[in-house]
């Protein structure tokens, strides 16, 4: 009978030695597949792309209003142009891929607002009235705006403009200015950028304004057009994210910030507009509100 009870003790202690094995097995199990997923998109700076908010892990989803040259242009999938390159360069050093969408300029920053991607890159100017819906990056490019006419215009500056019929993108800055920096009859908006340069072109209207480097890219690619006059607006591109993710916002910043010392923008600077990036865009950052 002790030896009885002595056996089936144990024979319990056993078991629960047993239990405990497979417990431990188990929690070590758990915290090694964790581990690995979070590190699955990291980057050699410790950021990881489980860490970023991203609605599909490992994809930096992108909207962009394309065509808008030099800056997006191409065909989906393969677009190219100079916020392509900075974006790609970008999602290398987060460890996930960028996948853009092509999106209207005009409901951009609501429709990154209302989490239809995760970030915007689209020659965007940070203005105060943006960072109302969304935060900005630091800025990557440094740009101004141009008054575009058709050859033999006797339109040669703004103040040409009174009583004339002006295009402009609409949701840009240059209808902002148009509407309210000049005495333009009408200030007619189009849904994009080479759609202004089309207008003016056609005689529809009597002018255009759009961005410096867009204006002279229509100029460079021979269209019928001539920019009549820089208008120096001193505006700074940034990349959009939403309010709620602070983490992203950081994240593109530090790779910003090596992109500007290791000369990676300067390269990417190069490529399309022939410069490297200028003092206003290396030493600027961005504050935004709230």
């Amino acid at each position: 009978m002790q030896k009885s009870r002595l056996w089936a003790l144990i024979a319990a202690l056993a078991l629960v030695i047993a239990t405990v094995g497979l417990a431990a097995c188990g929690s070590s199990d758990n915290s090694t597949t964790g581990g690995s997923d979070t590190n699955s998109g990291s980057t050699s700076g410790g950021t990881a792309g489980a860490d970023l908010g991203l609605a599909q892990s490992g994809t930096l989803a992108v909207g962009s209003d394309i065509p808008y040259p030099p800056f997006e242009f191409g065909k989906a999938p393969n677009y190219t142009g100079f916020d392509i390159d900075v974006i790609n360069t970008i999602a290398e050093g987060l460890g996930v891929k960028a996948k853009f969408q092509d999106t209207s300029f005009d409901t951009i920053f609501a429709d990154l607002a209302a989490g239809k991607f995760d970030a915007v890159a689209s020659a965007s100017t940070i203005t105060p009235e943006r960072q109302q819906q969304v935060n900005f990056s630091d800025p990557y490019y440094s740009a101004d705006q141009a008054l575009i006419v058709p050859p033999g215009s006797d339109i040669k500056t703004v103040d040409d403009l009174s009583g004339k019929n002006v295009a402009a993108q609409n949701g840009t800055t240059g209808l902002m200015y148009a509407k309210d920096k000049t005495d333009a009859a009408n200030v007619q908006g189009f849904p994009q950028g080479p759609d202004v340069v089309n207008a003016v072109q056609a005689g529809q209207v009597d002018a255009g304004i759009l961005d410096q480097p867009v204006a002279q890219d229509a100029v460079d690619k021979n269209a019928p057009i001539e920019v009549a006059a820089v208008i120096p607006t001193g505006e700074l591109y940034g990349i959009a994210v939403p309010k709620n993710n602070a983490a992203l916002l950081t994240a593109i910043n530090e790779q910003l910030a090596e992109m500007k010392t290791d000369g990676s923008l300067d390269k990417i600077y190069q490529k399309y507009f022939g410069i490297d990036a200028p003092k206003a865009v290396l030493d600027g950052t961005t504050k935004n509100p709230g």
